[in-house]
């Protein structure tokens, strides 16, 4: 289960269904819509190994194209309105480490860019792209870092060093990418003199159980519950997998992805954390500041 998912049940709302979806049709499009796509990256050479992949261009043709669709039901006002008004989760950066710079030992990106000026090169995308989704309309939008990728148990069946420690090249990528991240959007704020985009420091919400599972109920955070060669991180989660016998006692669900339980603790730390979590304020702040402007609206 992904955060747009679990954070949609946590604020009470239905589940959006994929853009795609069959059933995404007459009133369920006023619920909104989930545009994204496994293996994508802010970069359009990201996930270039994997076929059918929706990049981030093409999700935003579909966003306009959604917006035409909602407009033909409730009209263009409303519709302005509901989309101003709406939440956007965008999660988008890990790839364009992992299957991108990272993905082969002298990648394109890696000859072409030390790891700071790559780091400075995905920001410097980053804003262009949230740029764009602000002029399609979006005015309160969570932005999620990366998570510690080195200390996903993929990683550490690849890259680790001995006793599962964290592959440092990733770490150092994200512990580069995610202040800068923080930063641009700051900036952002200031020049739309709004507080449009919130930062989720998911690099910090991951570690927290990562270092110390114990606290938070898990017997491991190097094993994954669903795969298999060392940490069950090689591969992907199939029939053929090793499968742990209860899945809740387990931080990551398969190579890559914090578990269901995991993901869950992610989620409170986004409604609830201090700005160390969520800046400039955490989704309950932003849920009652908003709803106080609709009534007003």
């Amino acid at each position: 289960m992904d955060h747009a998912c679990v954070s949609g049940q946590s604020l009470g709302s239905e589940p959006t269904l994929p853009y795609l979806s069959p059933e995404l049709r007459g009133q369920t499009l006023l619920v909104g819509a989930n545009f994204a796509s496994a293996g994508i990256g802010i970069l359009n050479d990201t996930g270039v190994q994997f076929v059918n992949i929706i990049r981030m261009y093409r999700q935003y043709e579909y966003f306009k194209e959604y917006q035409r669709r909602v407009s033909a039901l409730i009209g263009q006002q409303r519709t302005k309105r509901l989309v101003n008004q709406a939440l956007v989760l965008i999660t988008v950066g890990g790839n364009d480490f992992v299957n991108n710079y990272y993905l082969v030992p002298f990648s394109a990106r890696s000859r072409q860019y030390a790891l700071p000026d790559y780091v400075k090169f995905l920001i410097s995308e980053y804003r262009k792209l949230l740029m764009r989704l602000y002029d399609l309309g979006a005015r309160r939008v969570l932005v999620t870092g990366t998570g510690p990728l080195g200390c996903v148990p993929a990683e550490l069946a690849m890259r680790g060093g001995r006793n599962g420690q964290c592959a440092p090249e990733l770490q150092r990528a994200a512990t580069l990418f995610n202040p800068q991240l923080t930063q641009m959007l700051k900036q952002l704020n200031n020049e739309y003199r709004s507080d449009v985009f919130i930062a989720a420091n998911t690099q910090l919400m991951n570690g927290d159980f990562i270092s110390n599972p114990r606290a938070f109920g898990f017997v491991t955070s190097k094993v994954a519950c669903c795969g298999q060669g060392p940490y069950n991180g090689l591969g992907l989660c199939t029939v053929a997998s090793n499968l742990c016998p209860n899945r809740d006692q387990y931080a990551f669900w398969d190579p890559f992805h914090p578990s269901e339980k995991a993901n869950g603790i992610i989620v409170q730390r986004m409604l609830t954390g201090s700005t160390e979590y969520m800046n400039p304020m955490n989704l309950s702040t932003i849920i009652a500041l908003d709803s106080k402007l609709a009534d007003h609206a």
